[in-house]
């Protein structure tokens, strides 16, 4: 889990951060819809207080995922230069600390989770995300 947490943070950074300016355009693009699904699903975490709202939480942004990994993963080829979090270009240093912030909200809804990890459809939930996520 705390692998597929890095991995979000370092995304988000690398994409929030370069969102600005016209060369990323697509990145901004992109980086804006995948915001408001994980604000979104944050949000559905924080209000869920049961299992069943977990799994429904967590199964909603693996849809999202599905729909956004890949498309993450082929800005992050075509910019291979945003992967490096201490070389960012300077226009666009000031978004690095919005992404943080990001990545500590969604850093947070794992406490949320723990409750409920033994519950069989969180669990199959997590692990799909889990696995959306992983994908190289």
């Amino acid at each position: 889990m705390k692998k597929v947490l890095v991995a979000v943070v370092v995304l988000l950074v690398g994409l929030v951060v370069s969102g600005c300016g016209s060369k990323y355009a697509d990145v901004k693009k992109t980086n804006t819809k995948f915001a408001k699904a994980t604000e979104a699903y944050v949000a559905d975490l924080e209000k869920a207080d049961d299992a069943k709202s977990v799994a429904k939480a967590i199964n909603g942004y693996a849809d999202e995922m599905e729909v956004f990994w890949p498309k993450m993963k082929a800005l992050s080829e075509k910019y291979p230069e945003l992967q490096d979090p201490n070389n960012v270009p300077k226009q666009i240093q000031a978004s690095q600390k919005e992404s943080e912030a990001s990545g500590k909200k969604m850093a947070a809804t794992f406490m949320k989770l723990m409750p409920y990890m033994t519950d069989p459809e969180v669990r199959k939930a997590q692990e799909r995300l889990g696995k959306i996520m992983s994908q190289q």
